[in-house]
C-alpha cells in the first residue's frame, strides 16, 4: 500500500536536490563563463574580411601594375604562385616560396609591354579575394614579333595574418594564341 505522504515527500526532495545542485552549479557555471570570457576568442568572419581586403585589393593592384617592389612585402615566406591553365601556353607555371614568385614576376614578366585590368566583379570572403575581368596586356615574344591580346581572367589570392599566402590565376589564353598566330602570320 502506498502512503498518501509519497507523492509529497518524492516533491520535496526533488525540489531539494534540484536547489543543491543549483548551488553547487552557480560557482562552476560562475567561473567557465568568466574564463569563457577572459580567453581569447577567434576572429569573426567581418573581421578577417576587413582584414583581408586591403592586403588582397593591394596587392591586386601592385600585381597589375607589375609594381614588385610593392607587391613583395605583401606576399608570405611560404606563399605560392600557380597559373594552371598556362600550362600547355608557357609549361608548368608553379613558384614556391616568396623568392621563387619574385623570379617569376621579375623575369617572366619582363616581356610583358602592359597590363590593364577591366574588372567585372571583385568578392572578398573571409580570407579570400576573387578578381573576375578582362586582362588587356601585350607581350614581346623575343623575335620581334609584339603580341596585343585581352583575355578573360580570374584571379584568386588567399590573405592570412596579412600576407599573401596563395595566388592563383586562371585565364582563357584562346584570344593570346590567335593573337600570336596573327602576329607571326603579319611578320612573313
Amino acid at each position: 500500500m502506498q502512503s498518501i505522504h509519497a507523492p509529497r515527500l518524492r516533491a520535496v526532495l526533488i525540489a531539494t536536490s534540484i536547489a543543491a545542485l543549483t548551488a553547487f552549479a552557480q560557482p562552476a557555471l560562475a567561473q567557465e563563463a568568466a574564463q569563457a570570457a577572459s580567453a581569447p576568442q577567434p576572429p569573426s568572419y567581418s573581421a578577417i574580411t576587413a582584414a583581408t581586403a586591403p592586403v588582397a585589393d593591394a596587392y591586386f593592384a601592385a600585381y597589375i601594375a607589375n609594381d614588385w617592389d610593392a607587391l613583395e612585402p605583401l606576399l608570405a615566406d611560404s606563399a605560392t604562385f600557380q597559373d594552371p591553365t598556362a600550362k600547355r601556353i608557357f609549361g608548368g607555371v608553379l613558384s614556391e616560396g616568396r623568392a621563387a614568385i619574385m623570379e617569376r614576376f621579375r623575369t617572366g614578366y619582363a616581356s610583358l609591354t602592359h597590363m590593364e585590368f577591366t574588372k567585372n566583379r571583385s568578392l572578398i570572403s573571409d580570407e579570400s579575394a576573387l578578381y573576375e575581368g578582362a586582362l588587356h596586356w601585350g607581350m614581346d615574344l623575343g623575335d620581334g614579333t609584339l603580341v596585343d591580346c585581352v583575355t578573360p581572367m580570374v584571379i584568386l589570392l588567399t590573405v592570412v595574418d596579412g600576407k599573401v599566402i596563395r595566388h592563383t590565376d586562371y585565364v582563357d589564353y584562346a584570344p593570346f594564341t590567335a593573337a600570336v598566330r596573327k602576329a607571326r602570320a603579319a611578320a612573313r
